[in-house]
Order: C-alpha cells, then sequence, then structure tokens
C-alpha cells in the first residue's frame, strides 16, 4: 500500500512539474509571437503583420463590399532630429507617434511601423470626409504633444496619405497607391 502511495505522490509531482513546463513553454510561444509580429520599438504591429492584415481587409472588401482605408503616414524631418539630437531622440518621436496612433485609434483599426519611419493605419468602414478628419485630427495630435528626449522638446509631424480598397485592388497596387498619395500630400505641404 506505502508503495502505492509513493507511486501516486511521484505521479503527482510529475504532473506538477509538467504543467509548469507547460506554462513556461505558453509563455515563450507568446514572447515569440510577440516578436514576430510587433515592431520592438513602437509596440505596433509590424510589417509582417500588417500586410496579413491587409490582405485580409482586401478580400473582405471584394467578398463582403465593406469599405477600407489605407493611411500612409511619413514622419517629417525625422533625419533632421536623427542629426542634431541622436538616433535615440529620433527614436523617442517614433515612440511618440506611435503613442498616439494607439491612443486614437479604434481597437479593431491596424496602425504598424512598416518601415524606419513610415506608419500604416487600416481605417475599417469610414467615409472619404471621415478619413480627411480623422488624418486632420491625428496631425493636430502630432502638433501638440511634446515628444521630449534628454530634457529636449523634439517637434514632430507627420505627412499622411491615403487611399481606399478598390474593387480589383491588390497588397501591392493599394500600397502603391497609398504611397504615391502620402508623396502627393508632402508635395502640397510644401
Amino acid at each position: 500500500m506505502q508503495q502505492h502511495r509513493a507511486s501516486n505522490d511521484q505521479h503527482c509531482a510529475n504532473c506538477i512539474i509538467l504543467q509548469q513546463e507547460i506554462v513556461t513553454l505558453k509563455d515563450n510561444l507568446s514572447a515569440m509571437e510577440q516578436h514576430a509580429y510587433h515592431d520592438v520599438l513602437t509596440g505596433l504591429s509590424n510589417r509582417r503583420l500588417f500586410m496579413e492584415s491587409l490582405e485580409n481587409r482586401i478580400a473582405r472588401c471584394h467578398r463582403y463590399g465593406d469599405n477600407c482605408a489605407l493611411l500612409f503616414l511619413d514622419v517629417d524631418n525625422l533625419k533632421a532630429v536623427n542629426d542634431g539630437h541622436g538616433h535615440a531622440a529620433g527614436d523617442a518621436v517614433l515612440s511618440c507617434l506611435a503613442g498616439i496612433l494607439k491612443m486614437h485609434i479604434r481597437t479593431s483599426d491596424v496602425a504598424a511601423r512598416i518601415g524606419g519611419d513610415e506608419f500604416g493605419l487600416l481605417l475599417d468602414n469610414l467615409d472619404a470626409d471621415q478619413v480627411v478628419k480623422k488624418i486632420a485630427f491625428l496631425i493636430k495630435q502630432f502638433g501638440k504633444t511634446e515628444c521630449t528626449y534628454a530634457g529636449q522638446s523634439l517637434p514632430f509631424g507627420a505627412t499622411i496619405g491615403y487611399c481606399f480598397v478598390g474593387p480589383k485592388d491588390t497588397v501591392e497596387g493599394l500600397m502603391s497607391r497609398a504611397d504615391a498619395a502620402m508623396y502627393r500630400a508632402k508635395d502640397q505641404s510644401v
């Protein structure tokens, strides 16, 4: 009887160890997924997750007739910040901008850092007037938000272009149109 009880005790101890290992593995998997799909600096989605989300949005728009706006943001004068204050200051600006995006989008929207100083937003079910108002609001938020680094205020802004998913759009085509819209907006602001 004692041998059976000892065997059960050992079995329970092994179960506890296995449960702890499973928890550790799940935590490690979660951390790996976070790193695989999110930008380390800003915490936003990274380009990989953004492109997957964009592909899904395009498919949904084509299938169900939903609408989705793709916004391209380019941080203004980031090179000047990096040259004048160092790359850590530029990182602070990128983080400030990301914080504003996180604060002012819906949970159903997607915000991502898609490259150096470029960001993308996917906004569902807004018409053109609403998108233009959202862009104006975000630009106003960037202008009035104080980003500080090493005791210095770093003003920042962004140029934003947008387009809507069209009936025959592909990921590449849509990205190209949004990028072109951003450059047109940049040309108009000069």
